[in-house]
């Protein structure tokens, strides 16, 4: 099995730097020409998806479509949804720490546990990411390979996952909007097997 997960495409809450997760924002028209480029790479590797999940937002959507796929062919799968940041959803950095002046000490001390009013942990959110996962991998029928439109986040704790320790690696990985992470299933488990960053190929 051989899965490409691509980020979705730039959002106004990416543009103008707010926290987000659950919000539901669609992409702008830079968001769009990256997710058209990001089709055209999928395409020059020659990889045709037996098949095609998308998250359980719009912006995933949008970019499936903007990719040159069909929505009509994706399963829709909340499992792979960006966390959730609870109260924190839709602020900035400056607001965030003007009305919780000590959150990011206590995010920081407590990494895998600390959970916004109302959001996720990031031990919720990788096992759920971790549920689906182990879905696809004892899937009886197999596919040989599946197009994901997901988050960055999401892909940030695949990887994480993947590598076996998920509050060391989840900081030291780099999603731009757009990328496409590979990763292939063998007898050993899940391998990441390559990261394209969108915007280091001219097409």
């Amino acid at each position: 099995m051989e899965i490409l997960f691509v980020r979705h495409g730039e959002t106004e809450a990416n543009r103008t730097n707010l926290f987000y997760g659950r919000l539901d924002y669609g992409l702008t028209p830079n968001g769009r020409e990256q997710a058209a480029k990001a089709g055209n790479l999928i395409r020059m590797m020659s990889f045709t998806p037996d098949r095609i999940v998308v998250s359980g937002l719009k912006r995933t959507h949008q970019t499936l479509e903007a990719m040159g796929f069909s929505m009509d062919d994706a399963d829709i799968e909340p499992r792979l949804d960006e966390r959730s940041l609870g109260v924190l959803e839709g602020m900035t950095f400056p607001e965030i720490t003007e009305r919780y002046p000590d959150l990011f000490e206590r995010w920081d001390s407590d990494w895998l546990d600390f959970a916004p009013d109302g959001g996720e942990s990031q031990r919720e959110f990788s096992g759920r990411v971790r549920d689906y996962l182990d879905e696809l991998k004892s899937s009886d029928n197999k596919p040989g390979k599946v197009l994901v439109a997901t988050h960055g986040g999401t892909m940030k704790t695949i990887i994480s996952i993947i590598l076996g320790d998920v509050s060391y690696r989840f900081n030291q990985i780099e999603i731009y909007n757009c990328s496409i992470l590979r990763v292939r299933l063998t007898r050993d488990g899940f391998k990441v097997d390559a990261l394209y960053n969108v915007v280091d190929f001219v097409i």
